[in-house]
């Protein structure tokens, strides 16, 4: 048997029509709501974790729909221990593995106290501190900015014309400073269209991000745009319309957009999707916001990541920063206080 890839509807609702405890339209209401339980993202994300599980344990012999909890373990151990894929992408395939057994009526492998055991361990010996994008502060801005419109060569080995290099250019500075004003995730930088944004009299911009990794529900949240970046946006929109995305382009593209335009700037290696969110976060510290304000602005539920990006830049504000910054000469304590 070909075990199904990820299903929405739920076995035990069909179950029901089937005996006649609920009427078609229960069922539809029903299904059509569950459409809605996880994002598109999500799914396609555990469809090709999905097959990937069925591919091991074909090649093993045994039965990846329902799977035991030793051969789930097996699984994840040997990604981490021979693939060496990180415990964020094990979780993730967990998740998937999870979702298949849950929606197809099966008991769930991956709550078995060994499964559990398996990421633990894995997320112990890789480390919490795992590589961080590097941070495109504004001074990395603008080394970008001064570079971006420059032909570059494509891989066909041709230099770019001045026309497409500026295009192309214009469209990197506008996706870089809008991801840095908004703090915007690769996912909500590729959702926007250009009715989500909206110039105010001052010239500066409001952006309006529908849904979000930490807004599932769609809430939405309103944040600032500066006028730089409203006018970098308008030299590339050439008369979109307003239901038209603002850039046209998947997280993939956005990352390894960024990337190429940190290398041309001569910043090096080790920049992605994520790094203009990282960049402002530091950018913020540096200035002296505090974390409760700045997990506001990139919209952080929890301040453990924002207090990781920002842990250098926060360090001399410390205890023993304050201690050494504190007048020791009574004197000078006096005409302090």
């Amino acid at each position: 048997m070909n075990p199904p890839l990820p299903k929405v509807e739920a076995p035990r609702i069909n179950e029901a029509l089937d005996l006649g405890l609920l009427t078609e339209s229960d069922a539809q209401n029903l299904n059509g709501l569950f459409r809605h339980e996880i994002t598109a993202n999500t799914i396609r994300s555990y469809r090709s974790q999905w097959r990937n599980f069925v591919t091991w344990a074909a090649t093993r012999g045994t039965p990846a729909l329902a799977a035991e909890p030793e051969h789930v373990a097996a699984y994840l151990a040997e990604r981490f221990e021979q693939l060496g894929h990180k415990p964020a992408t094990l979780r993730v395939a967990a998740a998937a593995i999870a979702y298949v057994h849950n929606n197809c009526g099966f008991e769930n492998p991956c709550s078995h106290p060994d499964v559990k055991r398996t990421l633990r361990g894995a997320t112990r010996a890789a480390g919490k501190a795992q590589k961080q994008a590097k941070g495109l502060t504004a001074e990395a801005l603008d080394a970008i900015a001064a570079t971006a419109c420059q032909p570059r060569l494509g891989k066909n080995g041709r230099r770019e014309s001045a026309q497409a290099a500026a295009r192309r250019g214009s469209v990197d500075i506008a996706l870089v400073r809008l991801m840095r004003d908004a703090m915007l995730r690769v996912s909500e930088c590729a959702a926007l269209t250009w009715s989500d944004i909206e110039t105010v009299p001052d010239g500066s911009g409001r952006l309006l991000i529908r849904r979000s990794k930490t807004d599932p529900d769609g809430e939405g949240a309103v944040v600032f745009v500066s006028a730089p970046t409203m006018e970098a946006l308008a030299s590339i929109r050439d008369g979109a319309p307003a239901g038209l995305r603002v850039f046209e382009l998947s997280p993939n593209q956005i990352s390894l957009r960024i990337k190429k335009a940190a290398l041309a700037a001569g910043l090096g290696d080790g920049f992605s999707g994520h790094s203009p969110r990282v960049g402002m976060a530091q950018d913020l510290a540096r200035i002296g916001v505090e974390l409760p304000s700045l997990m506001t602005a990139g919209r952080w539920r929890s301040p453990t990541m924002p207090a990781h990006y920002t842990r250098n830049e926060t360090a001399d504000r410390g205890a023993v920063a304050q201690f050494y910054s504190y007048p020791r000469d009574p004197c000078q304590r006096h005409q302090t206080t």
